[in-house]
């Protein structure tokens, strides 16, 4: 496994942990820290450039989607993408789709950075 240089404040992965928890009852504090420390990750590489990530979409179908979170690297204006009032939400810019898109955030399965 790839080794991460990852700044993260251990306070925000739990609230995003309990969150997500929230969200989902049924799911253990375990798989919701996993999930939490994940998006975590994901969000900082978005800032930085373009990532390949997958999540699982509502139908259970499995999306591998690159995107970015980068200002220069959008080919049309973003609507926003920093303003989320759900903290479960993750919005990111598809650079296939060239439009916002957004997962939840216990859906993440696997980060490419």
């Amino acid at each position: 496994m790839r080794k991460f240089k990852f700044k993260c404040n251990r306070s925000e992965v739990m609230k995003l942990a309990w969150a997500i928890r929230r969200k989902n009852p049924a799911t253990s504090l375990a798989h919701c820290q996993v999930s939490a420390w994940k998006v975590l990750l994901l969000q900082q590489a978005l800032r930085k450039g373009s990532v390949r990530f997958s999540f699982q979409k509502q139908n259970g179908e499995v999306r591998r989607a690159i995107g970015t979170l980068k200002p220069d690297m959008f080919i049309q204006p973003p609507k926003s993408p920093e303003v989320s009032t759900q903290l479960t939400l993750v919005r990111y810019y598809d650079i296939e789709k060239n439009a916002i898109r957004s997962f939840r955030a216990d859906q993440i399965l696997q980060v490419a950075a």
